[in-house]
């Protein structure tokens, strides 16, 4: 097994994968974070509400959001969830305590979230 899929396999053990009813009905204060590259934002949009923080560089971003602490409810995704698996399991480790994989873009529209366009 090489390191990437040790690690994959460690981070879809201790991420959970979870809808967006579980995002939506959670209570707490929460963000979506869209983790994919901005050249994908620009070609296919990304949810409506998320905040964009592409996966390399996420743990300082987060770390240095002063609307995010360690308890925040956040909810990342990608394409098709190996990115945000990374991502979140990065952001467990350094040590935010509710971190959730919405998986799949397409997923989350399928689910019913409504797609926002960047203005470029």
């Amino acid at each position: 097994m090489t390191y990437t899929e040790e690690q994959l396999a460690l981070a879809n053990e201790q991420i959970p994968r979870v809808d967006l009813n579980e995002y939506k009905n959670d209570k707490n204060t929460k963000v979506m974070v869209d983790v994919r590259q901005l050249e994908e934002l620009e070609a296919s949009g990304t949810i409506k509400g998320a905040m964009h923080i592409p996966k390399g560089v996420i743990e300082f971003r987060v770390n240095n959001n002063e609307d995010i602490d360690l308890e925040t409810s956040i909810y990342v995704f990608c394409a098709i969830g190996v990115r945000s698996a990374l991502a979140g399991h990065n952001l467990k480790k350094i040590g935010y305590t509710n971190v959730f994989n919405l998986v799949g873009f397409q997923d989350i529209l399928d689910q019913g979230a409504e797609i926002e366009l960047l203005n470029n």
